[in-house]
Parts: C-alpha cells; sequence; structure tokens
C-alpha cells in the first residue's frame, strides 16, 4: 500500500515532488551529485507516515529538527550531497518552514500550505456525510493542496517525476547506514535496542525509496492520469489513516472521484501564486544553506 503521498501523522510541508523541484533549482553539483541532493530533499519525511506508532511525532522532530545530525556525520561526496538536500528540507529555517510557518509570498504568518489548505475549506467544504470531525478535516485539507501543487510542480518541470525516479533508484547505498548513524541511539528507547531502531530506519528509508519511485510514475502522466493515480494512492493513505482513527469511509470508487474532485479545486486555487512562492523558497533557503556553511 502506497503511504507516502498524504495525511501525515505529525504536520504538513511541500509535498515530496515540490521539494525533489527545490533541492533540483538549488543544483549544487549536477549529474549524479543533484541525484543524490533531490533524494536527500525528500528523505526527512520517511518517519511521517507511522499512522499507528506512539512514536510518530518524535520521529518526525528528529529528522525535521535535528538535521545536523546527518550532515555531521556525511563525509564522501555522495554523502554530502544526500545530507545537503536533507538540511535543505528543515521546518526550522528550511523549505518546510515557508510551507507552515511563515510564506514567502503568501500565507506570510502562517505557510503557504496552511493558508491554501485553509481556503480550499472556505471554497469546498468536505461533505458532512463523511463524518470527519473538525480537528482531522485541515489535515486533510493540507494533504490536499500539497499533493495538488506537486502536480502543479509537473508543469514547471516536466521531467521532475523522473527526477524522483532516478534519484531514489541512484541513491547512495551507504544513506540508510548514514541515518542509523545519525538516530538509532536516539531512536533506540522507542524499538527497544539499538539494533532493533536501526532495522526499522533501513526499513523505512527502503519502503520510502520504492514508494517515491512510485509517486514519481504517476507523475511523468499526463495532468489528468496524474490526479487519477494520485487520487487513487490518496484513497488508499486516506484508508489507512482514516481508519487509526475509528472513522470509517465511503466505498473506494466514490472516495477517488471525490479526492479527484478536491485535488483539481486545490490546483485552481494554488495555480496562480504556487511558482512565485516556491521560488521564493528556493531564494530563502538558499540564502539560509549559505549562512549556515552548509555546502559541498
Amino acid at each position: 500500500m502506497l503511504s507516502l503521498l498524504v495525511f501525515s501523522s505529525t504536520a504538513h510541508s511541500w509535498g515530496l515532488a515540490t521539494h525533489a523541484y527545490l533541492d533540483d533549482q538549488l543544483n549544487r553539483k549536477g549529474g549524479l551529485m543533484n541525484a543524490q541532493e533531490i533524494y536527500g530533499g525528500m528523505a526527512p519525511d520517511l518517519f511521517n507516515y507511522m499512522f499507528t506508532s506512539p512514536y510518530a511525532s518524535d520521529l518526525y522532530m528528529q529528522t525535521h529538527y535535528q538535521f545536523m545530525k546527518v550532515w555531521d556525520l556525511a563525509r564522501s561526496m555522495r554523502a554530502k550531497a544526500l545530507s545537503y538536500g536533507f538540511v535543505s528540507h528543515n521546518n526550522l529555517w528550511g523549505a518546510d518552514s515557508t510551507a507552515h510557518h511563515a510564506g514567502r509570498t503568501v500565507g506570510l504568518t502562517e505557510g503557504y500550505v496552511i493558508a491554501k489548505a485553509k481556503a480550499l475549506g472556505n471554497m469546498a467544504p468536505l461533505p458532512p456525510q463523511l463524518g470527519i470531525p473538525p480537528e482531522l478535516t485541515l489535515t486533510l485539507y493540507h494533504a490536499i493542496v500539497e499533493a495538488g501543487v506537486d502536480i502543479l510542480v509537473t508543469q514547471a518541470d516536466p521531467l521532475i517525476g523522473q527526477k524522483m525516479i532516478d534519484a531514489a533508484l541512484y541513491r547512495s547505498r551507504s544513506f540508510p547506514y548514514l541515518l542509523v548513524r545519525a538516530y538509532a541511539a536516539d531512536f533506540s528507547p522507542y524499538f527497544g535496542n539499538p539494533g532493533a531502531a536501526a532495522r526499522a530506519i533501513r526499513s523505512a528509508e527502503s519502503a520510502f525509496r520504492k514508494n517515491v519511485i512510485l509517486y514519481g510514475y504517476a507523475l511523468v502522466q499526463d495532468d489528468m492520469t496524474s490526479v487519477q493515480l494520485v487520487a487513487e494512492q490518496m484513497a488508499e493513505t486516506a484508508e489507512e489513516y482514516l481508519a487509526a482513527q475509528g472513522i470509517p469511509l465511503p466505498p473506494k470508487e466514490q472516495l477517488e472521484q471525490l479526492l479527484q474532485y478536491y485535488l483539481r479545486t486545490a490546483m485552481l486555487l494554488c495555480e496562480p501564486d504556487y511558482r512565485q512562492e516556491i521560488t521564493a523558497t528556493r531564494e530563502y533557503v538558499d540564502q539560509q544553506l549559505i549562512m549556515y556553511g552548509i555546502t559541498h
């Protein structure tokens, strides 16, 4: 089951294609090193979708706030490129901070994704018969906005889906072990011991890598097909996420049609200004990386 796209149990940020686009634009190194940067820029989200884990928020906090652990341990050229992307993602001053803390052009006090999620909720309220409680509706709107922007990004760069696939296929074999060195000790209380934590990290990264390839495949299609495939993937993930909350959903086909409608609505809402926000985010993150001495 794909669990990559949406409904993080912790917080919401830019989608994976948007992160890939940002790191491709930063592009400190060309060729294979750029592919490492792209994969590293997506990788902090590898623990975001553990819906039933009581530790999901803690794992999210580690990769989004303790990101320098990865940079500090990177030694090889590929590891530095991966960790460069990893750091660029962060929620303190990296790309995620403009998604849900302080947008650069829209949502200046709350983040672009949050501002657009609220606007989507006002424009197209969820059908009340779905029975989704108010505390979860904004989470769903966030997820839809993220996925909608990801599909829009394919208009800015029609090759972004293929770049995601290539980044996952060619990511350095050493990367899971870099993550283990960075986080296994801190994760050990959640998994019982450092060995179990190391296995959990490697397993999560392996699943994440496969899902990036599948998501990239959905984004190399034409817009109509991409919307259909993303809606199908979102429907699967929604079932998993809401089941963990004890909320039943309508038949899958009906849910997919509903999600297609909301994705298209989110795309209409974001199309006028998403490029300006992403460009401003890239410029901001580039400045922050330089200021903090993150270069390779």
